[in-house]
């Protein structure tokens, strides 16, 4: 078996496809990640203010700077002290005079972590022009989160059993957040990291795996294979396991780029930022950014393997490399991305949302998705359940293609 694989392996390495199109999604992962951090500068007024590096540093350093301060009374007048600095028009606060100046660059920018956690919250609340802040509260501003919170159970609908759920979550919540720097962390939960790698994934595995199967039927050698009565199944798990092998590899290969690039862009970060400051306050969840990074990665090295599978198998099922290619495409992505299910459909957006781990992947729809399924009496995120649902689905595929190509007989050539 161990020989079966290695030559399986070796026939798709040796594919020009492959190589092509991991060089591609490499350069554009690249792209998006941390080419503007070498290239990229900042012109205010077609003046020259900085350069992107320069700017993500100075940003890092600030957000630093602040870990570990509880956003409390102290902190928030801190912050209100620093609109004294600022100008009072729109055209003024992004001008090139304002923004080289010592008032911004040493006395407001060093808060600007805080003030945008601080009109995120009021911002869900309407008052868009955060007047406000100058005079708000540990108290109001904690409260006005809370309402924010409830506003988004309102929005989908939560039944009594999944506020109590969330309402037990929140209270386990501190009543006062101290502030982290999430780094690297908020960038791979954020569209950027896991999300845009699996997107990858998909175009990979559609492009180069979905004629594993096909190639052999229409280059006519199935029979060398077929024609024996043992090698069938053998073949057949050489075949998927050697696909999993690539598909895991060439995800990790984007993972490390994307975690190392991050790193160098914006740092390592604080693990244990808790994902209200570091990605989005609404949410109830107790556990840390760092905690999420590592789950959203599971999901997406799961959500590969088996995205691989039912690629492979369907290929044998529909035997058409290009039939495959458009399926796997269609469903992965378009379709699962660009058809929205309204809040008001409640369980139709979380099968929807669940089933397709492009959306489980992008954090606002998929881990952060407070509906919850009932399942025999213990209550289930999404993110929770749908790795059982992708185990279940990639075994079902797994044994309907095997017992096609078991089954397959070579007709007139």
């Amino acid at each position: 078996m161990k020989d079966l694989i290695g030559f399986e392996l070796k026939k798709m390495v040796q594919k020009k496809i492959v190589w092509i199109t991991l060089l591609v999604f490499l350069v554009f992962q690249l792209m998006q990640t941390c080419m503007s951090y070498f290239i990229a500068s900042r012109y205010v007024d077609d003046k020259f203010l900085e350069t992107k590096a320069d700017w993500y540093k100075i940003d890092r350093k600030n957000a630093q700077a602040l870990s570990g301060r509880k956003i409390d009374d102290s902190l928030l007048a801190e912050l209100a002290d620093t609109y004294k600095y600022k100008p009072d028009s729109f055209e003024k606060a992004y001008s090139y005079e304002y923004l080289s100046s010592d008032d911004y660059q040493n006395k407001v920018r060093p808060y600007e972590e805080i003030d945008t956690f601080v009109k995120e919250i009021m911002g869900k609340q309407g008052d868009n022009g955060y007047s406000n802040v100058l005079n708000i509260t540990q108290d109001e501003l904690y409260k006005m989160r809370k309402n924010g919170v409830e506003m988004l159970w309102d929005i989908y609908k939560l039944s009594d059993d999944e506020i109590k759920y969330w309402t037990e979550k929140e209270s386990k919540l501190p009543e006062v957040f101290t502030y982290k720097y999430g780094g690297m962390y908020t960038e791979m939960v954020d569209m950027g990291g896991c999300y845009f790698i699996f997107m990858f994934m998909i175009f990979f595995i559609a492009i180069c795996l979905e004629g594993i199967f096909t190639d052999e039927h229409l280059r006519k050698t199935d029979q060398l294979i077929l024609c024996t009565r043992y090698g069938r199944k053998e073949s057949y798990i050489a075949k998927i396991a050697a696909g999993c092998i690539v598909t895991v590899c060439v995800t990790l290969l984007y993972w490390l780029v994307t975690v190392l690039a991050y790193l160098g862009t914006y740092g390592a970060g604080d693990f244990s930022a808790s994902v209200q400051v570091a990605y989005y306050s609404f949410f109830s969840e107790t556990r840390s950014i760092g905690q999420v990074t590592i789950i959203l990665t599971g999901i997406l090295f799961l959500s590969s393997i088996v995205l691989c599978i039912i690629t492979m198998a369907l290929s044998e099922l529909i035997n058409n490399n290009v039939g495959t290619m458009a399926i796997i495409m269609a469903f992965s992505f378009f379709i699962a991305r660009l058809v929205q299910i309204p809040s008001d459909y409640k369980l139709l957006g979380k099968l929807w949302n669940m089933v397709f781990p492009i959306n489980v992947l992008k954090a606002d729809e998929g881990f952060f998705d407070v509906r919850l399924w009932n399942i025999f009496g213990i209550k289930l995120t999404q993110w929770q359940l749908a790795p059982f649902v992708y185990i279940i689905v990639g075994v079902i595929f797994f044994f309907i293609g095997k017992r096609k190509y078991c089954k397959y007989q070579v007709g007139g050539r």
